[in-house]
């Protein structure tokens, strides 16, 4: 489903988007078939939580995932998904595989994901879609956004650091709780973190990211992105330049 104008004027002034459309029930109990065998394989690359042990529980990430199964990029190129995406990038969409592209499995009591801004907002827009692939409680760790941060004019450091239910931004931000299913779109520039997982369950979500296709630019094969919706095309200064008659 695309946006609607409204929806579009409150993503523009929030940064972030929750798609009202489910993933269907099948296509995410595949996604979690596969992450099983990903965790009791602990299939690399990967990302511990802090623990000295190295067990599937301990996982606290798988990396890579779009060529780790053909599931992951099913989910990713899903008109759930897209639809939304092309409301806010345009119709030429290119997903990212060196920028996100994993799964935060979150194991119980994972720790926080500490507050951060993924880009500057003098950056291309880069939008996160976390797609849920358990459901995302309070208690179980939910992100929070801080609305409208993407819109900040002034700087701030990308990675303030500091206690998170201390910082100013804990107290700015929003909790997003999120269905087994669900898609949530946001502006990679606005605050964002997560808090410890208290609940006795894993809350796995896959992390993507999703940019405009550039028709600036010459090269159109760059193997860091695939090409997720539309074309590539190119609207440069044609070389050499056509003549008047």
């Amino acid at each position: 489903m695309s946006l609607s104008e409204e929806d579009l004027w409150y993503f523009n002034h929030t940064g972030y988007y929750l798609v009202p459309e489910l993933l269907p029930g099948d296509l995410v109990e595949r996604l979690n078939a596969v992450t099983d065998e990903q965790i009791s394989g602990m299939i690399e690359p990967v990302v511990w939580e802090k623990s000295g042990t190295r067990e599937p529980n301990d996982i606290r990430r798988l990396s890579k995932i779009l060529s780790r199964d053909r599931a992951y990029l099913e989910a990713a190129v899903h008109p759930v998904v897209l639809n939304p995406l092309t409301s806010i990038l345009g119709p030429n969409v290119e997903l990212l595989t060196n920028k996100h592209n994993h799964i935060m499995v979150r194991p119980p009591g994972s720790e926080h994901v500490y507050w951060h801004s993924g880009e500057e907002p003098f950056h291309p827009t880069l939008i996160t879609a976390l797609v849920y692939l358990e459901e995302s409680t309070l208690e179980n760790g939910c992100i929070r956004i801080v609305p409208g941060s993407h819109r900040r004019p002034f700087q701030r450091g990308r990675r303030p650091g500091g206690a998170f239910e201390e910082s100013d931004l804990f107290y700015k931000s929003l909790p997003v709780p999120m269905p087994r299913g669900g898609v949530l779109l946001f502006n990679d520039c606005c605050f964002h973190g997560a808090g410890v997982n208290g609940a006795g369950t894993s809350r796995r979500s896959m992390t993507l990211a999703y940019q405009a296709h550039d028709p600036h630019d010459v090269m159109k094969d760059d193997p860091e992105k695939i090409l997720a919706a539309g074309e590539r095309i190119y609207i440069g200064h044609p070389h050499p330049f056509p003549q008047p008659d």
